[in-house]
């Protein structure tokens, strides 16, 4: 049989996006749903971010600048190299600008790449077969002088004692609270730890921000109030086993329930409000905990290890001041005067 062009059907054309995302039933064109490509890249950020014990601020920290990474490179992590993160940091530190069009401080930069370093270590660590070599390696963090230590001062300290005494509900709670804070812990630990992490003498905290077991020994004073905070939660009927939290909330909503590393930061900011101490928070009787160990003539290396410090350089802005106070001493000394007239 012969064919005309006159007697073949008319050719319809249809674009290959239409035919990806529809699909005809005579002339009702219906969508087809279609979900993007999962980002495994985030993926394992994800999982690296649940892997890390993070207090609640640097998991944020960590998630903005490894999103912020992310966004910047389209490169699969087995095909970054060191140049890679070379350029990053320069971006970090050329183009990148705040909300106020100001240049990233050199503490920000060292934040971006700090968390990429530990990121990268962890995958290398967690998946060598991904990635074999730290494509870090090599990638230096911006020299910055130490921040001063922000200890409280003996004054301060007794306007805090005295602030306590003001609360209501929550004084016996947060009277044991600042006790422990008063032996260097972060909030981050002590919201992890149990009934059973007291001994009457000693707080052992298992899991820490090194990731390192650590033993703290309390004062005295600090393990009576302690032990009489958990007698009184005895006293209001509640059941307490090895497992129980050793701070709890008061909150309406989460009353009973472990004090969380929030709940920390609102009960500290309340008691420097009453004590008149401008942003006081849980971290200023940590390094008011390392400086006085150092002014007590603790041995350096005994304090990093009551503080749980893994990094010397780190902890060596708390023995700056103990230096300059022996130094002070001696000098009054060889003089033959007992102190400053």
């Amino acid at each position: 049989m012969n064919y005309s062009a006159d007697s073949l059907p008319p050719i319809k054309l249809i674009p290959i996006e239409d035919a990806a995302l529809t699909r005809e039933s005579g002339a009702i064109k219906r969508p087809v749903k279609t979900t993007p490509p999962t980002d495994i890249r985030w993926v394992k950020v994800l999982e690296f971010l649940r892997s890390k014990n993070l207090a609640p601020n640097s998991r944020k920290l960590y998630e903005r600048e490894l999103k912020r990474f992310l966004a910047w490179s389209e490169l699969h992590y087995h095909e970054l190299r060191p140049r890679h993160l070379a350029l990053y940091k320069e971006y970090l530190r050329d183009e990148l600008r705040t909300d106020a069009g100001k240049p990233l401080s050199k503490s920000s930069i060292n934040a971006g790449v700090a968390a990429l370093k530990s990121f990268f270590k962890w995958m290398c660590y967690t998946y060598p077969d991904i990635i074999s070599t730290l494509p870090t390696l090599g990638i230096k963090l911006e020299k910055v002088p130490l921040p001063p230590v922000q200890s409280l001062t003996p004054e301060q300290m007794e306007r805090v004692w005295s602030a306590l005494e003001l609360l209501g509900e929550t004084k016996q709670r947060d009277t044991a609270l600042v006790h422990i804070l008063s032996h260097g812990l972060r909030a981050g630990e002590i919201v992890e730890l149990n009934v059973g992490s007291f001994d009457g003498k000693l707080l052992f905290l298992p899991d820490t921000k090194t990731n390192e077991p650590r033993l703290v020994p309390l004062k005295k004073e600090s393990r009576e109030v302690l032990a009489q905070y958990l007698r009184s939660r005895e006293e209001r009927s509640e059941v307490l086993t090895s497992l129980s939290p050793l701070m709890i909330s008061h909150h309406a909503s989460y009353k009973g329930e472990r004090l969380s590393y929030h709940g920390i930061y609102f009960a500290v900011e309340k008691i420097g409000e009453l004590a008149h101490i401008v942003d006081l928070h849980p971290h200023s009787f940590r390094h008011t905990y390392a400086t006085d160990l150092l002014l007590l003539g603790v041995d350096p290396s005994h304090a990093r290890k009551l503080t749980g410090h893994q990094s010397e350089k780190a902890f060596r802005r708390y023995t700056l001041r103990s230096e300059q106070e022996a130094a002070i001493a001696a000098y009054y000394c060889a003089i033959g005067e007992e102190e400053a007239e």
